[in-house]
């Protein structure tokens, strides 16, 4: 029998606020500011703990593309150890110092928020994910239909104050609501709904 696998829930991170929404639709948040000082300082136990155990979880050297050794592992902790503890440590790798990746440099930014927005991870997480892929393979995600909305929901937000229903309406595509997938759940628009049939010029008649 095959099953199509949803995504359970999806983390955001806004301010101090953390908010676990779930495919049913409710969400959980929590104000980290007003925590107690010991679950903070458990919490920041967790995040570092978890910081260093996600670098290390990479699967192929990203130079070389074989399998990653225990050195590879090694580098990649070592890498995000020493970016925390530095002087002017950042949480997450900066444009300046490589923070693309060699093999994730061409990677449209859009595929990382959304697979950032769907899994919860972090982007040091999901640039090393990446990194270990195939071009193919990098290629063939962004196709994916519940990457691909995410991604159209993340370029409607660009897009800011302007009505883009309004500017397809001069190419006269009609407007048409968005329905859900019946076996993943996501938003879906068939594209063929959504522009105005063709006209079809009249046969001559003969005379």
């Amino acid at each position: 029998m095959n099953t199509t696998k949803r995504n359970a829930m999806s983390v955001d991170i806004f301010g101090t606020t953390v908010t676990v929404t779930f495919a049913n639709g409710k969400d959980l948040a929590i104000d980290t500011a007003t925590l107690s000082p010991e679950i903070q300082r458990m919490a920041m136990m967790h995040g570092i703990k978890q910081k260093l155990v996600d670098a290390g979880a990479i699967a192929r050297n990203t130079e070389t593309g074989a399998s990653a050794s225990i050195e590879d592992k090694y580098a990649a902790v070592r890498e995000v150890y020493e970016r925390l503890t530095s002087p002017n440590g950042t949480w997450n790798k900066q444009r300046g110092d490589g923070g693309e990746g060699k093999s994730t440099g061409g990677t449209n930014n859009l595929l990382i928020r959304a697979l950032m927005q769907m899994t919860g991870r972090d982007k040091d997480y999901v640039d090393q994910f990446l990194s270990a892929k195939t071009k193919e393979q990098r290629a063939a995600l962004k196709r994916n239909p519940r990457v691909v909305a995410i991604i159209a929901e993340l370029q409607a937000a660009k897009a800011g104050d302007v009505d883009t229903d309004a500017l397809l309406g001069e190419l006269g595509a009609e407007p048409v609501e968005q329905v859900a997938n019946v076996e993943t759940g996501e938003p879906m628009v068939t594209p063929q709904l959504a522009m105005p049939a063709p006209k079809r010029r009249k046969a001559p008649v003969a005379a």
